[in-house]
Parts: structure tokens; sequence; C-alpha cells
């Protein structure tokens, strides 16, 4: 089978102010101290209250702060609260850091943090994130620094919730606009279709970042994303260029490329409301058409890793065991024979069944998806692609005006994943349930495992669940990408997490390079 290949746009589709740059000297943004950042699209919404799709999660990762944050393992570490502790099951205390201010000059005190919460908890605010909240009882403010939540049952990932930015008492949910945060940067500016503008806050409890001024560019098409990185209008992209042109990325001189394993999982999504997708044996058979290890090796260039789980391989509670999934179509037809799909024609073109398969715009999905359709056409299922602009395609998702779709599970850091994405009463807007899935014992033990305090057998339980999905397929697990950095070489600092995160820009530095000359234009 061929596979479509990416080139690049000749020079007279380019953007008029891209030939303009290379056409004359002149200083580059990492010239002028600025860092240039492109995401594949643009946030849905900058609101850590609402906020649920990935660009936005990851601007919002430098604007705002939460009680707590995470380290590269996933665990809790200190952010706003420099300490906590728990006398019993049902308590938390939080004890703020002294002197917190908003970027706008506000203090920051408990009260901004009862009301960060109780926003999300008034079902009137249909906050995406209520559903991860439901336990709290009550929300005590006992002084200005201190924070008491008490719960109406024990709930162990309850820290893994507290990363959720805090604003200021009595901010409105206004749309695009983002209330003001206590992160390293502040908005200074946003533009839905074009970019977000961030400065170093200087109030910032961890001292000013280095680099005082951040721009990220909302740039979906990867070949001007390439273009804009080789060239220095773009000095910095997260998984944002294109298997294809690494090699092209690792040669240029000004760039680097840096390659750390991933924890962000690509999946195919089911609508279980479908008459055709309802019964699992469909599902099956779709999956065992699609042949995952070629689409890795050929369009993500050997850079990903087969999965069977949503939940990333580095987890403590993933499941090694689990059965994978083979490429076996012969075995599919017979299952959709099964189902009542049986081929109208056999060799002939009349399909088995119609779909429809929903995907960004993004050029790799894109691909990928083209891959996919042609390989169940091969089983006898017909597939329409619609390749949507993000807000759209993420909206028709959360709806569930699907029957099949692709996407990426992103910062999973404790696996009650399972309770938000896959219990019964966790469908939208309050929990991530898109399909419909509903099952007895995935709710008991999601529910159990919630309460249980023991990391062990929370992993069994957990280990249960995988082998429940792994036999349902509500969604099918398809790959973990590994997480690719491209960088001007004078840009330090940054780590790269499985998650993804872009937390650690905070702490990027420019830095002299011996090597490449500091001037701009042509290289």
């Amino acid at each position: 089978m061929r596979f479509p290949r990416v080139r690049l746009l000749p020079w007279f589709f380019l953007p008029i102010g891209l030939i303009a740059g290379w056409g004359c000297a002149q200083k580059l943004p990492i010239d002028e101290g600025r860092m240039v950042i492109a995401l594949p699209g643009a946030p849905v919404n900058i609101d850590p209250r609402v906020a649920t799709d990935a660009y936005g999660e990851q601007i919002l990762q430098m604007t705002h702060a939460s009680l707590v944050g995470r380290d590269v393992a996933g665990e809790p570490l200190p952010d706003l609260a420099h300490r906590w502790e728990s006398p019993d099951p049902l308590t938390y205390v939080f004890h703020l850091r002294p002197g917190l201010r908003f970027h706008d000059g506000r203090p920051l005190t408990s009260a901004d943090v009862r009301y960060s919460f109780a926003w999300i908890l008034d079902a009137a605010n249909r906050s995406p994130h209520r559903g991860l909240y439901r336990h709290l009882a009550a929300i005590e403010t006992p002084g200005p620094r201190t924070v008491v939540f008490r719960l109406s049952e024990p709930f162990a990932p309850f820290l893994s919730t507290m990363v959720r930015g805090i604003v200021p008492a009595g901010s409105p949910a206004r749309g695009y606009a983002p209330p003001v945060g206590a992160g390293p940067y502040r908005i200074d500016d946003l533009s839905p279709d074009g970019e977000a503008v961030l400065s170093a806050y200087g109030g910032y409890y961890g001292g000013p970042p280095a680099i005082r001024s951040v721009t990220v560019k909302f740039v979906p098409d990867s070949n001007v994303r390439f273009l804009e990185l080789k060239m220095g209008s773009v000095n910095f992209t997260l998984n944002g260029v294109d298997p294809d042109l690494l090699p092209a990325a690792e040669h240029a001189r000004r760039l680097v490329v840096e390659e750390g394993p991933g924890g962000n999982v690509t999946y195919l999504g089911f609508n279980l409301r479908d008459r055709a997708l309802s019964d699992a044996r469909v599902r099956r058979a779709i999956a065992l058409a699609i042949d995952r290890e070629t689409i890795v090796r050929t369009i993500w260039k050997g850079r990903a890793d087969i999965v069977s789980s949503i939940l990333p391989p580095g987890s403590w509670a993933h499941d090694p065991d689990l059965p994978v999934v083979p490429f076996d179509p012969a075995r599919a037809r017979r299952l959709l024979d099964e189902a009542g799909f049986p081929d109208p024609d056999g060799d002939g073109p009349l399909p088995r069944l119609r779909l429809t398969y929903k995907t960004s715009q993004n050029e790799v999905r894109r691909r990928v998806a083209t891959v996919i359709q042609e390989q169940l056409r091969r089983i006898g299922i017909s597939v329409e692609i619609q390749s949507l602009e993000w807000g759209t395609f993420f909206s028709d998702i959360k709806k569930g005006t699907f029957q099949i779709y692709s996407l990426t599970w992103v910062g999973i850091s404790d696996p009650d994943i399972f309770h938000h994405a896959f219990h019964s009463r966790s469908g939208p807007p309050d929990g991530a349930n898109r399909g419909g899935y509903s099952d007895v014992e995935v709710d008991r033990l999601t529910e159990s495992a919630r309460r249980e305090p023991s990391r062990p057998i929370r992993r069994e339980t957990y280990r249960r669940v995988q082998r429940i999905l792994a036999r349902d397929l509500p969604v099918f697990p398809l790959w973990a990408g590994r997480n690719l950095l491209v960088r001007d070489r004078r840009l330090a600092g940054f780590l790269l997490t499985p998650d993804e995160s872009y937390a650690p820009v905070r702490g990027m530095r420019i830095v002299p390079d011996p090597v490449t000359p500091s001037t701009g234009g042509p290289r």
C-alpha cells in the first residue's frame, strides 16, 4: 500500500511575510530575547475552570498556578501551597505561600481558592471538570492562607485534582477572554486565530522567568510551522514537526531536536449509541483491520509505541500483560459476518457498512485517517473522512456528534481517568465518556478504586478495569507518541516530560551560541 507523503509547499505558496523574511537580514525574535512557540492549533478556551483541550491546557501551564503541581513522574509537589496535610481520609489542609499575588496585583488568598472550586461545582456553570469534585462536601477558609477541603467519602486521587489553576474571586467566564492567573507568565494579548502574547510576571513566587517575552503562535499548517522554524520566526515547538520533516530539522544549523518518552496516548473513539458500533464485534473487527505497526513505521517513522490501554505505559497502574490486538483482516471479516454485516457482493464495490470518521485538520492526523480509511475498505467498511477545524471538531466530539473519531489523551497523571472516561455517569459535560459506554463492573471497580487508600490494591483494581476495556473496546488505543522538541540551539533549560507539559518553560533561558551567528536573514 502506498502512503501519502508530506511535500514542502512551493515558495510561491508561502505567506508574503515569510518570503520577506528570506529577502533581507533582520533581527530574529531570539535576538531580541523573545521566545516564539508554535502550537499546531488554537485553544478552544483559556480558563482553567472549563478548558479541556490540549492547546488551552498548555498555555494555562505557563500562565496559571495551582495549589499543587506535578513532578516528572506525575507525583504531587508544592505550587501555591507550600505544604499540606491530611489528618484523616476526609480532610485535606493546604497552607498557601506568603505574599502570593495575581498578575493584576491583587493578593491571592484562601477565598480565591474556595471561589475557583465552588465555581466549578456550581451546576449552572456547566464546567466539564465538575465530576472530578463531586466528592467535595465543604471548602473552609479559617484564615487567608489556609484552605480546608472536606470530602464526603475517601478519594484516593484527590491531590491530582488539585492541579487546577486558581482565579480571583468573582471572575466571570467570558468566552475567550482568560481570567487573571498567578503563574510565571501573564497574558498581555490574545487573538483566537493568531497568537497569545505573554510576558514574565515579576511577582511570581518562584521569581520571574529568565525569558521575559513569549509569543505563542497558532500555526495549523505543518509546512508553515517547519519553515518558520528554519527561518527563526518560530524557535520552539513541542510535537509540532511532522516526522517526515524531522531529518531536515536535525540538519538545520540553527535547530536542535530532542526526543523523550511519551505518555500521551492516541486512540480511536466509537459512538456506542450507533446501531453498528454498539456491537463489540464490529468494534473489534475495526481494530483487527488496522495495521498499527505499518502506520507507526511509515507515518510516525518509528517514533511511537503500540499500546493496549489509554493509561500511559509509564503509569504505576498500567497493566503490561494486556493482550495486544493483532492485525488480522481475515478475522475482522468473520466478525462482521457474525455481527450481521455480510459482504453484499463478494469482490464487488458495495460495502458491508458505511461510517464517518472525524478528525482535525492536523496534517499527520489526516494522513493517519486516510490510511485507516483504506485499511477498513479492505474488509468492506466504507469510511468518509471529515477533517474539521479544531474547535468545531472538539465541540462535535463533546456533544457526541460522531461515529468514529481519533484524539489523544494528554496529561494523564492518575488512573482515575478510567472513571472520568468510562463510568456510565461520566458523560459530558461532567465527564469524558463521550461514546456512551456502560458496564456495571467498570462502574463498581472505578468507584471502589477512588475510595481505596492502598496503592497496590488500586493497581490491581485498575488492571481489572483495563482487561474489561480491552475486551469491550469502547475505544481502541493506538499508540503513544514519543515527545519531540525542536528548538533554537540558543534556547536551554527545557525539561521534556512524558505528559508534554509546558510548565518547564518557566525555567528556560537564552544562551550564547558559539557556532551559529545571531544575526537574522537566511541560513
